[in-house]
C-alpha cells in the first residue's frame, strides 16, 4: 500500500467521526420531515386541529434545530470524537511506518533500521499474513515500545529507523494537544491533571486550547474536533511525502540514477 493510501483511509475514518458531530441535527431533520409529512396527511383528512397541533410542534423542533439547543448535551460525543480521531491517526501512522520499513527492507536500503538488532523467532519468519519486511517492522514497534498515539514516540520512530525527521511546528503541537486530551478523557475522567500539563508545556505555539490549567474539565466544541481532524490530515500528508521522498532517494542511490 503506498503511503498516500494511509492518508485516504484516515480521511474516510475522520469523515465517519465528523458525522457524529451532526447526529443531533440529523435526528431533528428526520423528525421535522416526518412530522411535516404527517401535517399534510392530517390536513388532507380534514383534521385541521390535529394538523395545527403537530405543526406547532414542528415549529418548536425547527427552533431547536436553528439554535442548536441540544448541542451542550452532546459534550460527551464531541470528546469521544477526539478519542476516535487520535486512534485513527495512530493507526494511519502505524501503517505508514510498517510499510515504509517493509519497503526499505525489500529494497535493501541503507536506513538506520538496517543496522539495528531485533529478536525474532522461527515462528516470526514463517508468518504468511505479512511480508517479512513488515514482520520485522512490527517487531521493531513491539521491542522498541513505540507508541503511535504519542508525537514524541512517532518522531523518534521515523527518525531512528527511517531517517525521516519532520520539523516540529504548530501542526505537531495541535496534535500533541489532541493526544494529551485523549489520554485525560480516557484515563482521568476528562480532568486536566499534572501529567497533561507537563505534556503540553513544550507544545507551543498551538491554535487550540491555548490556556489550560490543572483541574480544568476537557470539553471539545464541534469546531475544534473538525480542526483537529484537518490538522492530523495535514501532518499525515507531510509524513507520507517525506517517507516517499526518502525511499525514492535511497532507491535512486542504490540503482545509481
Amino acid at each position: 500500500m503506498p503511503p498516500q493510501q494511509a492518508v485516504d483511509t484516515f480521511k474516510r475514518n475522520a469523515a465517519s467521526v465528523f458525522g457524529l458531530i451532526d447526529f443531533d441535527r440529523a435526528v431533528l431533520e428526520f423528525s421535522i420531515d416526518g412530522l411535516n409529512s404527517l401535517v399534510g396527511q392530517l390536513e388532507a383528512l380534514g383534521s385541521n386541529n390535529a394538523a395545527h397541533t403537530v405543526s406547532n410542534f414542528v415549529q418548536v423542533l425547527g427552533n431547536v434545530r436553528q439554535n442548536d439547543s441540544l448541542r451542550p448535551k452532546y459534550e460527551t460525543i464531541y470528546n469521544q470524537c477526539v478519542v476516535l480521531l487520535v486512534s485513527y491517526f495512530g493507526a494511519a501512522v502505524h501503517t505508514t511506518f510498517t510499510e515504509a520499513v517493509g519497503t526499505a527492507f525489500s529494497g535493501a536500503h541503507a536506513v538506520p533500521a538496517a543496522s539495528q538488532e531485533i529478536k525474532l523467532t522461527w515462528r516470526d519468519l514463517r508468518r504468511d499474513d505479512l511480508p517479512l519486511g513488515e514482520v520485522l517492522a512490527e517487531l521493531i514497534v513491539a521491542q522498541r515500545d513505540i507508541s503511535f498515539q504519542d508525537m514524541q514516540s512517532i518522531t523518534r520512530a521515523f527518525k531512528d529507523n527511517l531517517g525521516v525527521d519532520l520539523d516540529r511546528d504548530v501542526v505537531t503541537n495541535d496534535i500533541i494537544l489532541g493526544q494529551a486530551c485523549r489520554h485525560a478523557i480516557a484515563h482521568a475522567g476528562r480532568v486536566v491533571d499534572s501529567r497533561m500539563i507537563r505534556q503540553l508545556r513544550a507544545a507551543v505555539p498551538r491554535t487550540m486550547k491555548q490556556t489550560i490549567a490543572e483541574g480544568d474539565t476537557i470539553a471539545f466544541a464541534p469546531e475544534e474536533v473538525l480542526q483537529l481532524g484537518a490538522t492530523m490530515e495535514i501532518y499525515l500528508g507531510r509524513l507520507c511525502d517525506a517517507v516517499e521522498a526518502r525511499l525514492t532517494r535511497l532507491n535512486n542511490e542504490r540503482s545509481g540514477t
